[in-house]
C-alpha cells in the first residue's frame, strides 16, 4: 500500500522505516507469490498494473477490517475489565445489599455489576471457573477460605417457619430449647452447603439432637411443606418479604441460632481486582435492616 500510494520506493521505504533494497525484495517476494506483476517498472518510474490496483482495494479493505477487529477487542477488553458479575441466590440478598451496590455505582459509573442467580453449590463452582468476579455464600468452610479469598459481610438471625395451623404459631417468640421434641426440615446439604449445620450445631449448643425428617433445596419447596405439616424450618429474616401463604414466621428468643453472609472471589481474579476490594468494603458497611 505504501508504495502504491506514493508511486515511489523510496519515499515509501522512508515511510515504513525500512531501507529501499529491503523494502523492493518484499515487494518481489510477493509478486513471486502472487505469481503476476504489481507495479510496471519503467525509466526510474512506477505504476500500478490492473492486478496491482486490484490488490490495492483489497488490501485497503482487509487494513480497515484489521483497525475494525483491533478496537473491537480493545472495547471488550475494556468492557470485561469493568464488569463485576456478582453470583447470589435469591434476589432477597440483591435487594438487601441494593443500598451499597448503588453506592458503589455512583463512585464508579463505568462499573457493569451482573448478578447472577445459582444455588450456592453452584455459585462455587461458578467461582472457580472463571465465570463470577464475586460470589455471596451463606457458608464457608476451611477448605473454602484455602481455596478463595473471602470475607464475611454480616450475620443473620435466624427465624422459624411453621404451618399456621402448628400450636406454636402463635407465640411472638420461640426458644430453641422449647422445641427438642420438634420435627424438622434442614436444607439439602448438596444445594446450601453447611446450611444445615446451622440447626444441628445450635441444636447441639442447647443439648439436643434435632429430628431432620426432611430437606430441601429451595426456600419455596421449604414454606410449601412446612405449610402443609408439623415438621419446624428455619430460614434468613428477609423471607417476610416474600408471600408464604399457610406460614408463620416467628423470631427465636436469642441469637441461639444465625446465618452468616460471606463474600467469596478467587485469589487470582485479575479484571476486577482494581474495584473488587472496594466493592467487598461496600457490602461489608450495609447496615441490617428490620432484621428483628
Amino acid at each position: 500500500m505504501a508504495v502504491a500510494e506514493t508511486l515511489s520506493f523510496s519515499r515509501a521505504a522512508q515511510r515504513l522505516h525500512l531501507t529501499q533494497p529491503a523494502l523492493s525484495r518484499q515487494v518481489r517476494d510477493l509478486e513471486d507469490e502472487l505469481g503476476c506483476e504489481l507495479f510496471l517498472r519503467t525509466r526510474g518510474k512506477i505504476a500500478l498494473t490492473a492486478a496491482g490496483q486490484t490488490l490495492l482495494d483489497h488490501a485497503r479493505e482487509l487494513l480497515a477490517a484489521a483497525a475494525r477487529a483491533a478496537g473491537a477487542t480493545l472495547s471488550a477488553s475494556k468492557r470485561a475489565e469493568s464488569r463485576i458479575r456478582i453470583g447470589h441466590y435469591g434476589m432477597l440478598w440483591v435487594e438487601h445489599f441494593q443500598p451499597a451496590l448503588k453506592r458503589f455505582c455512583q463512585r464508579h459509573p463505568s462499573a457493569q455489576l451482573e448478578p447472577v442467580e445459582a444455588t450456592p453449590a453452584a455459585l462455587q463452582d461458578a467461582l472457580r471457573r472463571g465465570e463470577l468476579e464475586l460470589a455471596l455464600l451463606g457458608a464457608v468452610d476451611v477448605g473454602n477460605r484455602i481455596e478463595f479469598a473471602t470475607r464475611r459481610l454480616a450475620v443473620f438471625p435466624a427465624w422459624l417457619a411453621l404451618g399456621a395451623h402448628h400450636p406454636l404459631a402463635k407465640r411472638r417468640r420461640l426458644a430453641l430449647k422449647d422445641l427438642k421434641d420438634a420435627e424438622w426440615i434442614a436444607w439439602n446439604e448438596a444445594d446450601f452447603p453447611g446450611r444445615k449445620r446451622v440447626l444441628v450445631d445450635a441444636a447441639a449448643r442447647e443439648g439436643f439432637t434435632p429430628r431432620i425428617v426432611a430437606e430441601e433445596g429451595s426456600l419455596a419447596s421449604l414454606l410449601l411443606r412446612v405449610a402443609h405439616g408439623d415438621a419446624i424450618g428455619y430460614v434468613l429474616p428477609m423471607t417476610r418479604q416474600m408471600p408464604h401463604a399457610g406460614v408463620v414466621l416467628v423470631p427465636l428468643a436469642s441469637a441461639e441460632m444465625e446465618f452468616e453472609m460471606f463474600a467469596a472471589w478467587r485469589r487470582d481474579t485479575p479484571s476486577a481486582s482494581p474495584w473488587l476490594e472496594e466493592l467487598v468494603n461496600c457490602l461489608e458497611s450495609q447496615p441490617a435492616r428490620n432484621l428483628k
